[in-house]
């Protein structure tokens, strides 16, 4: 239903529906109508949310070495980009597009109508947009974006964009509470539940998403001079107090449209194999130093990764694809989402047609804390953290978010191997044990599949430091145009860009060749 309601948005949005007839009737531009219902408004753009991440991870979970193609020297996989083309610019879209003039429209209504929880949402998910536009384009179109008099736009600089993150979070927490105290309910609200596959209309649940954003902010400013780790940890305090919390899209997988975009009926993974960095991951040869392969050493691997047939998971080193592609004995299988239902019946973790589409975790959060508190120096604060993460990580493997519900029942992972996965080599068992890596790679590995654009931010806040990232390995042949030089940002959407705003990138650099190269300003000292 969502789907169908976000191609009636769109179509509303240029003007080209007959039931627009009333909107140009009275608005002196038919592209722009002023009135629309917040509570129609909000499905939409939840799915252009999830769609947004969904499509560019695609791309940038080759950058960040989380799965890779199966041929050898694919673009991606040598931190490349494709010239003249929108793939990887989907999230630009969904900043743009999919939120934009949606949530001014819900802004109207909602000032209009005293709705001030819809005033709140409106303002989360535009700081949303800006933080990740931050985290994946440095620069961005931030104060002439919804100039409806200007044809071409003007970049701002980075501090700009992760400013008016902060600022939305703060609109939008103001707009919560004045919602709350208008009525004294902090719960579930008829009025927001109208519209919202997110949180279905809990109030306190939104306001925990909007401090989510806050923390990944902070965090995100982990190399500069002025970081906070005090502030990181407070947002992720008063953020989700579990995994009951975490923020995920509905999906009822009543046709493909409607279905989660990991899932068998959409197969958008099938020409993808999972990397030998997340195998080594979970198999026991980086976290517990294992010499070789243990199929046991976590409980996850089975839900996340696929055997060959000879009963050995390998996987794709970039830019290599699968070089067993010929021998149906050790090649790489094509990916869980398809080949666990042909061959089970059912698809496992977030490979299910109506697995929600999650945009951020509790297990995530309490990893954010655990590394600005070891950034800190507070080791045994950051071990608490670090093993809350670890745990809250496995329930959420175990029982990932499906339909309508937030927690799934399915208990993939028993207690008995929760237990003793945590009580295992691959977890440090004292705080004088714990490392950095210990903490970022079990947040790659709580990050897998939903949140490759987060992973390769802490790659790159790390300047892909292999100590770090222990399975993380340099491609051996980067992009011609590279120049010998890593992946560090995603250029500007192609076809609204590089076909209408060229003077306005080449102020910013983004016309060399190698503009994907450069450093964007949150890694900087």
């Amino acid at each position: 239903m969502k789907k169908l309601i976000y191609t009636i948005t769109a179509l509303l949005a240029i003007g080209t529906v007959s039931s627009c007839k009333k909107f140009v009737d009275i608005n002196t531009n038919p592209n722009a109508p002023t009135s629309v219902d917040a509570a129609s408004l909000l499905p939409p753009m939840l799915a252009g949310m999830e769609r947004g991440v969904w499509y560019d991870s695609r791309y940038i979970g080759q950058y960040a070495q989380i799965w890779g193609s199966t041929a050898a020297n694919n673009v991606w996989d040598q931190e490349g980009y494709a010239p003249g083309s929108d793939s990887n610019g989907e999230m630009w879209r969904t900043i743009y597009f999919s939120l934009g003039q949606n949530i001014n429209l819900m802004i109207a209504d909602a000032t209009a109508h005293n709705k001030y929880e819809y005033l709140g949402v409106a303002h989360a998910l535009r700081a949303w947009g800006w933080q990740y536009g931050g985290d994946i384009y440095n620069y961005m179109i931030v104060k002439e974006a919804y100039d409806p008099t200007k044809l071409t736009f003007n970049y701002d600089d980075p501090q700009t964009v992760y400013a008016a993150a902060v600022s939305e979070c703060r609109l939008a927490l103001q707009y919560f509470n004045q919602a709350i105290k208008a009525d004294g309910n902090s719960g579930v609200s008829t009025t927001l539940q109208k519209g919202d596959y997110l949180y279905n209309g809990n109030r306190s649940q939104w306001i925990k998403f909007v401090y989510s954003i806050l923390a990944q902010n902070a965090m995100h400013m982990s190399n500069k001079s002025t970081f906070q780790p005090d502030s990181v940890a407070k947002f992720v305090d008063l953020s989700f107090a579990g995994n009951q919390d975490n923020a995920s899209v509905q999906n009822t997988a009543s046709n493909s449209t409607d279905a989660n975009f990991w899932g068998p009926t959409r197969g958008n993974l099938n020409s993808y194999r999972q990397s030998d960095f997340i195998v080594r991951l979970l198999d026991g040869r980086i976290l517990a130093g294992a010499a070789n392969q243990d199929t046991l050493a976590d409980p996850r691997l089975p839900l996340f990764l696929n055997i060959s047939k000879d009963r050995v998971y390998r996987g794709v080193i970039a830019p290599l694809g699968d070089p067993n592609t010929a021998d149906p004995n050790t090649a790489i299988p094509a990916w869980a989402g398809f080949n666990n239902v042909k061959q089970t019946g059912t698809a496992k973790y977030l490979f299910n047609d109506n697995a929600r589409g999650v945009l951020m975790t509790y297990p995530v959060l309490q990893f954010m804390k655990a590394e600005a508190l070891y950034k800190k120096g507070d080791i045994a604060g950051a071990y608490n953290s670090f093993k809350t993460g670890v745990s809250a990580a496995l329930d959420f493997a175990s029982n990932p978010p499906v339909g309508t519900t937030i927690v799934g029942p399915q208990n993939y992972i028993s207690a008995t191997a929760k237990a003793k996965y945590l009580a295992g080599p691959s977890v440090p068992q004292s705080a004088a044990a714990l490392k950095l890596s210990d903490i970022l790679q079990q947040k790659f590995i709580a990050l897998y599949l939903w949140n490759p654009i987060e992973a390769w931010t802490d790659e790159r806040r790390y300047s892909y430091d292999a100590t770090i990232f222990q399975g993380f390995t340099k491609p051996g042949t980067l992009y011609p145009d590279n120049a010998g030089k890593q992946v560090y940002v995603v250029r500007p959407r192609y076809n609204s860009e590089y076909i209408w705003n060229i003077p306005a990138l080449q102020k910013i650099g983004a016309t060399a060749p190698d503009y994907h190269t450069t450093k964007p300003w949150f890694v900087l000292p």
